[in-house]
């Protein structure tokens, strides 16, 4: 499915700016949001390093970004579903665009949303951004000098300072917002969601909106009746061409159904943001999973290989 989303790209490429289909890859457009999520820094471990996005992530960023509409220059994608093993940078992929979004991209009094089935949920994604702001005094400004970003904990938001926009973090428990027009929302580990009420609270307040993203990034879960299942289901489709939704965006990166789930060459496809670390822990993962079965095997097939098991 990695290789289907990277193929759509390429053929995309081939027919943009056509009468059928009228999107064209602003290059400049989708390095502006690479370009800015690489003057970050990370500042979680030893010691703060600048953020250097592996490819997958650049893909990502770049096509949400890049694909536009030929007469209107308005973003073509207003839906995206991604789906990948844990620990590969899920919740940095959604706070750097909001982020962005909240105070880069030339639009004013955006509203930037996390939301999660609950709210301490959707702080992670919030904290993610605390961290990136923190760690640069141009954004989290000095005793002397007002930053770009102010930081409002007991609010769960963020004020961003140049477009006077918000990034706010959201639970289940809000059922309706005045005014509520998301330019971008990101939906943390939508797998976990018993209903589409915050995917369709945020979806339902961009109608009104230009150009607006909807972000779901998560993991494969255990419930294929769930809301976040029948998405999967039909970005599934939407990627390999059985049906025509030219403003989803899909990446999923999970073992092919032949694959041996035992097999350390297969691991990589269901975990992009590879390492030698990532390696090991599969691998003593793996040895639990094969001999102790049971919840130990569903949670590695479907947490660190990204499989859908009931």
């Amino acid at each position: 499915l990695e290789y289907l989303a990277c193929k759509r790209h390429l053929d995309d490429l081939e027919r943009q700016g056509t009468e059928e289909f009228p999107y064209v890859f602003d290059v400049e457009k989708a390095n502006h949001l690479i370009d800015f999520a690489e003057t970050l820094t990370l500042a979680e471990g030893e010691e703060p390093r600048p953020l250097k996005l592996f490819g997958f992530q650049a893909f990502i960023l770049g096509s949400w970004n890049g694909w536009v509409h030929k007469d209107t220059g308005y973003r073509r994608f207003r839906t995206s579903y991604v789906q990948l093993a844990r620990q590969n940078g899920k919740s940095v992929l959604n706070a750097v665009p909001a982020l962005y979004y909240g105070n880069f991209a030339g639009y004013q009094y955006p509203q930037i949303y996390t939301v999660a089935t609950k709210e301490l949920q959707a702080k992670i994604v919030l904290k993610e951004c605390y961290k990136f702001i923190e760690a640069d005094k141009e954004l989290s400004g000095t005793k002397t000098k007002k930053g770009l970003f102010t930081i409002k904990d007991y609010k769960s938001e963020i004020e961003c300072n140049l477009t006077k926009g918000i990034i706010k973090a959201l639970g289940r428990d809000t059922e309706s917002i005045d005014g509520f027009r998301p330019y971008f929302g990101s939906v943390d580990e939508y797998h976990k969601h018993k209903t589409n009420q915050m995917y369709k609270l945020l979806s339902d307040g961009t109608k009104k909106l230009k150009e607006s993203l909807i972000s779901v990034i998560t993991t494969a879960g255990f419930d294929l009746n769930s809301p976040c299942k029948e998405l999967y289901d039909y970005c599934v489709m939407v990627v390999e061409g059985a049906h025509v939704d030219e403003t989803q965006f899909v990446f999923i990166c999970q073992l092919d159904k032949e694959d041996d789930i035992w097999d350390e060459k297969n691991w990589q496809k269901a975990n992009p943001l590879w390492t030698q670390e990532t390696l090991e822990n599969l691998r003593a993962n793996a040895i639990k999973a094969q001999k102790m079965g049971g919840g130990e095997l569903r949670n590695f097939m479907t947490k660190d290989l990204n499989i859908w098991v009931e």
